[in-house]
């Protein structure tokens, strides 16, 4: 004897080691489930395909955060102040951009497209674009970018779906804390009524909380060495599965230990005696729940997954139970239970005696029962789900707010675009692989359900006329219109000039009489030229003045010859001079003359091919007139919606800032924001999202991109694919599941019957209670649906725990020693046996998992109500069923109508019967 509580001492030193161990051993939770607990999607799912796209994007905004900023005056226009308050917020942003790593920022006035785009049209909310870098966590990037964008006057948030989630998170852990809290204190309270004991409570959750810390440590160490599967339900699945089961456990066990002691055995006897009758049901139950959690490992989903760390636990825990709770019963004996002093077991559980009873009486009857109460309400349930990540926080969250006002002043898709990516081998800005693009938005904003899609080509979602034929069109033949009427004026002109060449000949003629009369004046100065000489001048003249009396003496007249003399050499000269001018203007003149004629003539010639120009002037006006209504024609024809995009536009500063936002920096991979009019969480938005894909595929198809990688990113497109990976694992996950622990209840009960009655029964106790819960939810909740994780992490806790309380029935119904009874009989018995324990069990974890409910996680919420709902149904179920089904199958059915229907069962059928 001494050498067991020897034994079970060193085991408690051991366990109190190892629990300062993983204690100083914890890594930082909160920054480890940041940073490794979120969902992960396959990198083949086109989502994640997309995100590495933008990943290499370049232009310094690829492997960024994309965050958005509102501004919202309520259900008020936003005033003139209050707009230079956010211009002002806006510009301290920008010169302070490297501070909160901000790679880029999309303001609304910073051109035409994003005042469009970022402005609300009922002008009450103004939003801003940021890609922010990694540098920091989430939480601080949010913490400081809110800071720096608060504006006096002017509500403020800051929203994106990294801030979302992290906000998930921090809410899930603050859940986490309450909910431990809330066990705590609840297991406590529920251990003192149950025992009538101030120690037992503490024996046991100090077990529980050892197993939980400990198991913690060893997930949170293998996720940070070894990536182990994690998320932000582990940690709270964890509290509630071990302090609900684990107390399950220590009830059964403490309860053989009193039931050892009431039988006269000593402490130790005692503690051998329960740790091997109860510890063999707590080992078969546990083990059902380490091979149920176990193959959550095979899930492919990261969120599936990650409550594989539950099986962990459960293993941790059946090891603290099985050595470090003998120690507590060794040492203290019946002190364990004080101040109760009474060692009288549990009586028969009157309520699972009265079902059982009745059922195996009428077994037909009480099936009948009980499908009829629960089969209604299971078919109730539609398996619509819930993709909405953003009802999952509670509406006090700031990022939360910030969504909702985005979606009620803005389109329903503007928080949470779909993005579209083509990705070619070669480079896309060129005029072909444009206009393939343009067309392909164009056919992405005929789609039903689509708001609007920005492209490289159409940045502000609608089509630029400068790019297409149409309004190029329109301009030439504005063009040629002006052309056509000046022709038409030249043509008039020229048909309509006519040369008079009369004054032409007239000024021939005259010139020509010009020169005759030159050429005689020319004849009279040369005559002139041999007049008298200045000596014979003066003789005249002194014979005229001798008759008159008064003649010229020798003086006078050798003055007046000398004069004379030089006047006449002057004379001469000059009209030598004129001689000569009159002969060159006579000659000149006679040219004229001559020349004016022959103009004349050529004039008259002129005239008449003017005439015939004109007329060829009309035939070319006729032509471009056909010619401009032709190009008219095709400007309002379909063909008129080509895209072209001419080399100096496509080369211009105003295309190139398209490119830089719409085109990666190796001009090889493009996107296309596409805003859809519903609500990206909801299915249609899925739906629409995941079909972008096929038509920009189908589209792209014969053209110079068929080979171009297509991805759809964005919120759709990620929870689509979340959806669908989600559903196919479940199934896989679920069916992983059942067959494990069919098997282990094969094992178990030593039956093929037994274990396909407990999978049935759990599987409709599930149905039923998603269907209730998705009622109670409408109800209470004002939620009509579930939400998507809800019925995964609802199936793997009922049916965990539902087989528990099976195999404590079956282990009960083994281990009776009466085996001349009936099988019926024995588990009626059993039942009543058994039904105390399992109804406090039941208790206790719909305690635990109602802690869950002030978490204010939705998923959690509904969770929580869904198991609670669940094993009420299986409190009531198994003692109805399980009865009925032992009746109808190990034993013969006599009908009420029968002549030994109320004959006794003879012999030979209690021996046969009770062998099974």
């Amino acid at each position: 004897m001494n050498k067991f509580v020897k034994r079970y001492t060193v085991s408690f030193i051991l366990w109190l080691v190892v629990l300062v161990a993983s204690v100083l051993m914890l890594p930082n939770v909160s920054n480890l489930i940041a940073n490794k607990g979120q969902t992960e999607i396959p990198k083949s799912a086109q989502s994640q395909v997309a995100n590495t796209i933008q990943s290499h994007w370049g232009h310094k905004i690829g492997n960024t955060r994309q965050v958005v900023v509102v501004f919202n005056n309520g259900d008020d226009k936003l005033t003139n102040t209050q707009i230079d308050a956010i211009n002002s917020t806006i510009s301290d942003l920008n010169a302070h951009k490297s501070r909160y790593d901000i790679k880029k920022i999309t303001s609304p006035n910073q051109n035409a497209v994003t005042k469009k785009q970022l402005i609300s049209k009922d002008k009450t909310t103004q939003l801003m674009q940021l890609d922010v870098g990694k540098k920091d966590s989430v939480s601080q990037m949010n913490k400081d970018i809110t800071k720096a964008v608060k504006t006096q006057g002017v509500k403020t948030y800051v929203t994106g779906s990294d801030i979302l989630n992290d906000d998930f998170r921090v809410v899930t852990e603050q859940g986490l804390h309450k909910t431990e809290a809330i066990t705590i204190v609840f297991i406590f309270l529920v251990l003192i009524i149950v025992f009538r004991s101030l120690i037992v409570p503490f024996i046991s959750l100090i077990s529980v909380g050892i197993s939980f810390l400990i198991s913690q440590s060893i997930v949170m160490n293998l996720a940070d060495k070894f990536d182990f599967p994690i998320s932000s339900y582990t940690q709270i699945f964890m509290v509630v599965v071990l302090f609900g089961i684990g107390t399950d456990y220590n009830i059964l066990m403490l309860n053989e230990f009193k039931s050892q002691l009431a039988a006269g055995k000593d402490k130790v006897e005692a503690t051998i005696g329960a740790r091997k009758n109860a510890g063999r049901t707590i080992l078969y139950s546990g083990l059902s729940l380490l091979i149920g959690f176990s193959a959550l490992g095979l899930a492919r989903f990261s969120i599936y997954k990650s409550a594989v760390g539950v099986a962990i636990g459960v293993a941790v825990l059946l090891l603290v139970l099985l050595t470090f709770n003998p120690f507590f019963m060794a040492t203290l004996g019946q002190k364990i239970f004080w101040p109760s002093k009474s060692l009288k077991g549990e009586s028969d559980n009157k309520t699972w005696s009265f079902l059982s009873k009745h059922s195996v009486a009428h077994p037909i009857i009480a099936l009948l029962i009980a499908l009829v109460a629960t089969v209604p309400f299971a078919l109730q349930y539609n398996g619509h789900l819930s993709y909405d990540n953003v009802a999952e926080l509670p509406k006090s969250v700031t990022a939360r707010k910030g969504f909702k006002t985005v979606q009620d002043h803005f389109s329903k898709g503007t928080a949470e675009p779909t993005t579209v990516y083509i990705q070619a081998k070669h480079t896309l800005n060129n005029e072909k692989d444009l206009k393939e693009l343009d067309r392909v938005t164009k056919q992405i904003q005929g789609e039903k359900g689509i708001d609007s899609v920005n492209s490289v080509t159409q940045p502000g979602g609608v089509a630029l006329k400068q790019l297409y034929l149409s309004d190029q069109l329109d301009t030439l033949t504005g063009n040629v219109d002006r052309m056509e009427s000046g022709l038409k004026k030249v043509s008039k002109g020229m048909k309509s000039s006519k040369f008079d060449t009369q004054p032409l000949s007239d000024i021939g003629t005259s010139t020509k009489s010009i020169a005759s009369q030159l050429t005689d004046i020319q004849r009279s100065s040369a005559a002139a030229g041999k007049s008298a000489t200045p000596s014979q001048l003066v003789g005249q003249l002194n014979q005229q003045l001798s008759a008159s009396g008064q003649p010229l003496n020798a003086i006078q007249q050798s003055a007046l010859t000398s004069a004379l003399t030089q006047v006449m050499a002057q004379q001469s000269q000059t009209a030598a001079g004129m001689k000569s001018s009159l002969t060159g203007v006579g000659s000149d003149a006679q040219s004229i003359g001559e020349n004016a004629q022959a103009l004349a003539t050529e004039l008259e010639a002129m005239q008449t091919k003017l005439v015939a120009a004109g007329n060829g002037i009309d035939t070319v006006k006729k032509g471009l007139g056909q010619t401009n209504d032709y190009l008219g024609g095709v400007a309002k024809s379909a063909a008129g919606d080509t895209f072209y995009i001419p080399k100096n536009v496509l080369k211009s500063d105003t295309f190139k800032t398209a490119t830089d936002t719409y085109m990666s920096s190796d001009k090889k991979a493009t996107k296309m924001i596409v805003i859809l009019k519903t609500d990206p969480s909801t299915e249609t938005s899925m739906k629409r999202a995941s079909g972008l894909q096929k038509i920009v595929k189908d589209n792209l198809k014969g053209t110079s991109l068929k080979n171009a990688t297509v991805a759809v990113g964005g919120e759709s497109s990620n929870l689509n694919d979340t959806k669908n990976i989600a559903t196919s694992d479940f199934v896989r996950t679920a069916a992983i599941m059942i067959v494990g622990i069919t098997l282990a209840l094969i094992v178990v009960s030593r039956s093929l019957l037994q274990p396909l009655y407990v999978m049935t029964m759990l599987v409709i106790a599930y149905f039923t209670s998603l269907g209730l819960t998705e009622w109670i939810s409408s109800k209470s909740l004002g939620q009509d649906m579930l939400t998507w994780n809800t019925p995964f992490f609802s199936f793997i806790m009922l049916i965990a725990l539902g087989v528990d309380y099976s195999i404590f029935l079956i282990m009960q119904y083994r281990n009776d020693p009466d085996h001349t009874m009936f099988p019926s009989q024995r588990i009626v018995a059993a039942a009543g046996v058994i039904g105390t324990v399992v109804i406090s069990a039941a208790v206790i974890l719909c305690g635990t998992f109602a802690a869950l409910i002030p978490s204010g996680v939705l998923t959690l919420i509904q969770v929580a109500v869904a198991v609670i709902v669940g094993l009420i149904i299986l409190v009531i179920a198994i003692p109805i069923v399980f009865p009925a089904l032992i009746k109808l199958t190990y034993e013969p059915f006599v009908f009420p109508w029968s002549k030994n229907a109320t004959g006794k069962h003879s012999d030979t059928n209690k021996t046969t019967r009770s062998s099974n």
